[in-house]
């Protein structure tokens, strides 16, 4: 392995390590990772990142992706939340991050990602349904459904790092 290639690896690193950041934020940093890992085979030739590699890490991806749905919106359901406040709670999350993200350097993003989702589900529950205790509860679901999402994502994200690493080296 020479210079050029090792030089080449680590800025691979940096831009996978900065997608998968971009989750917290409600960004698609596991398709980032995967279009990374792409371009990376490409530029190799598709000797060591080979088509099977990328089906696997395309797989993990949409495994990611089935995950968030399945943790962020059933999760709220299950505890009572409506369609509606477990839809409010994804763009309040999202919303949430940006916002606190800009004010509060490293942890903001992920206290607006889970206050956003809190608060939206609130808000939709409280004007659904009138009344505190349910709304209380859906926002609660909602922030430990969005807290669930970004953990899963982020795991899934950090393996399919690790695959392309290991498959460079």
């Amino acid at each position: 392995m020479n210079a050029i290639q090792i030089i080449g690896i680590v800025v691979l690193c940096l831009a996978m390590v900065l997608a998968l950041g971009s989750i917290i934020f409600g960004l698609p940093g596991i398709w980032m990772i995967l279009v990374l890992a792409v371009v990376a085979a490409a530029l190799e030739g598709f000797a060591r990142i080979n088509l099977t590699v990328i089906l696997i890490l395309l797989g993990l991806a949409l495994f990611g992706e089935l995950l968030e749905f399945l943790i962020g919106y059933v999760g709220a359901r299950v505890k009572g939340a409506s369609r509606a406040a477990s839809m409010a709670a994804l763009i309040g999350a999202i919303a949430g991050a940006f916002f606190l993200g800009g004010w509060i350097p490293v942890v903001g993003a992920l206290l607006g990602a889970f206050a956003g989702a809190f608060l939206a589900a609130f808000t939709v529950e409280l004007f659904k349904q009138g009344k505190a205790e349910p709304a209380y509860k859906a926002g609660i679901a909602a922030m430990f459904g969005r807290i669930g999402s970004i953990i899963s994502k982020l795991s899934i994200g950090v393996a399919m790092i690790v695959i392309v690493i290991y498959r460079l080296i």
